[in-house]
């Protein structure tokens, strides 16, 4: 078996469930995507095994982003976890686990590209980390692109979104991607299918199997995986989401084109006209529905209504 950083498993797991690294295959009992399925993808937990200071330490000053991408459409990224001189061993408890939720799935956009990134943090200012784990529930925090546009603008915002674009210049315990796609199974893609994806910080072999308590063992089950750090990420049939949130990230992918992160050819201001011109559309057809349900008219309601009704984009969601 190859030496392979991303590893996965059946998304109903046991006390001990071999995992594999063979992405390209359906896993046992276990169907791809379908369209209109509830549909998200969670962090479910990071193991960290190694400190990055140059000093012997058994902690690390961690921040924990994830990116998702569908084919063409921005990236939208999330802020998981953010805290100074964790412990090394599993994270679990994170400002939100979501990385990606959707009430129905769309499947002709078959490809989604996944990124997990686990940093050591070098100089940041004392009090961020305590000003971001105060306002975590926010939509600030859920979503750093859009704390500009947000009332929670007083915890550090700049610096923040600093340490969040450099990451990279930082020390690096896992910083991996994949592309997910819908295909037929053994024709050299990774399959998006339901079940766990597990993200080693370096390629590894073997014989590995995936606890119900989401640890990584080795062999027979008596070793616990301890050669470099991992994430673990789950994809579920279900919708582990608000409706609030939901419309949260389709702001976070428009503020991400209008940055010109999008790779969808088009440019932002095009992209923004199409946005608005989809809102105004359903604001036309609120309108019309609710002079339908006054029982009396005025000249200019009546006027009003006949242009609205003879509108070719409302026509399809208008009863006669």
């Amino acid at each position: 078996m190859s030496a392979s950083k991303w590893w996965g498993a059946s998304e109903k797991i046991g006390e001990l469930t071999k995992l594999s690294s063979r992405l390209d295959r359906l896993f046992p009992k276990t169907k791809m995507m379908a369209n209109a399925e509830p549909f998200t993808v969670r962090v479910r937990g990071v193991m960290v095994l190694e400190s990055k200071d140059w000093w012997p330490k058994k902690s690390n000053d961690i921040m924990i982003v994830t990116t998702s991408q569908f084919a063409g459409e921005p990236p939208v990224q999330r802020l998981h976890f953010m805290q100074d001189n964790a412990p090394l061993g599993w994270q679990g408890s994170f400002f939100n686990s979501v990385v990606l939720a959707l009430k129905a799935f769309n499947a002709e956009k078959r490809r989604l590209t996944l990124r997990i990134q686990v940093y050591d943090l070098d100089r940041f200012g004392s009090g961020l980390v305590e000003s971001v784990a105060k306002a975590s529930q926010s939509v600030a925090v859920a979503f750093p692109h859009l704390a500009p546009y947000s009332a929670a603008v007083s915890f550090g915002v700049p610096a923040l979104l600093k340490l969040i674009d450099n990451l990279d210049n930082h020390d690096r315990i896992i910083d991996e991607r994949i592309t997910l796609e819908l295909s037929k199974p053994e024709a050299g893609r990774n399959l998006l299918q339901p079940g766990y994806l597990v993200c080693f910080g370096m390629p590894i072999e073997g014989d590995l199997f995936l606890s119900h308590k989401l640890r990584v063992i080795r062999n027979d089950g008596s070793n616990e995986f301890n050669e470099c750090s991992y994430a673990v990420l789950g994809i579920e049939r279900q919708f582990q989401a608000s409706r609030d949130w939901e419309i949260d990230q389709k702001v976070a992918k428009l503020v991400a084109e209008l940055n010109g992160k999008g790779q969808s050819g088009k440019a932002a201001l095009d992209f923004l006209r199409e946005t608005l011109d989809a809102y105004d559309r359903f604001q036309r057809l609120e309108e019309a529905r609710a002079l339908r349900k006054k029982t009396k008219l005025t000249r200019p309601e009546e006027t009003l209504l006949q242009e609205l009704e003879k509108d070719e984009a409302l026509k399809p969601y208008l009863t006669p």
